[in-house]
């Protein structure tokens, strides 16, 4: 009876909040979850990226390498969004913004990081970035990106490309969202064809 009452009232959330099932937050059964659409930011064209990115890029030269789809489907450089493959994008998004603690950049010179126990936004996002990649991704849909935010102040995300659209994990919410429902102002991204190289938004 128990688990009759839940499989109802599961039901009912879904019908009512149906934009907070394809979020891919809810228990739900799998038949029953309808997978978001997100829409693909455009690019303008080639532009500069962030200087602490080029530094990255020099020091660590496997952090900008082109990585191949392994274990997870693609096609055009984006990955097939499956229930499977939101739930990751959604563990990995919330279980490093559970485990690394904001620190804002103490000098001058803006230095980018994957990985420790601190950092700012961009090295959320690298270390993000990171673990997808370990888990078979294409560099080409795992994209840094620049944002304003609605109080105008620079920020960083990492923007996953799917076959559905873009998504975006976000240090400053758990929630992995479109990125449209952002509200940010989108500024560039790494290029999906060459992760060396940025384009504008």
């Amino acid at each position: 009876m128990n688990k009759l009452i839940r499989t109802l009232v599961v039901s009912a959330v879904v019908c009512l909040f149906p934009h907070v099932a394809s979020a891919g937050f809810l228990n739900v059964p799998k038949q029953s979850l309808d997978l978001p659409v997100a829409g693909k930011v455009n690019a303008k064209g080639p532009t500069l990226g962030p200087s602490g990115f080029y530094v990255m890029c020099a020091t660590v030269p496997s952090a900008c390498k082109v990585q191949r789809a392994r274990n997870v489907s693609a096609s055009a450089g984006s990955i097939r969004l499956t229930i499977d493959t939101l739930g990751l994008i959604d563990r990995i998004n919330r279980e490093i913004n559970g485990a690394m603690r904001p620190q804002a950049e103490s000098g001058t010179v803006d230095v980018w990081k994957i990985g420790g126990s601190s950092g700012d936004c961009e090295d959320y996002a690298l270390t993000k970035r990171a673990a997808l990649m370990r888990k078979g991704f294409p560099s080409s849909s795992l994209l840094m990106t620049s944002v304003v935010t609605r109080r105008g102040e620079s920020h960083a995300v990492l923007m996953v490309r799917t076959d559905r659209g873009d998504f975006v994990l976000d240090n400053l919410n758990s929630l992995v969202k479109p990125w449209s429902a952002t509200g940010y102002r989108f500024i560039s991204m790494q290029s999906p064809d060459n992760p060396r190289m940025w384009v504008r938004l």
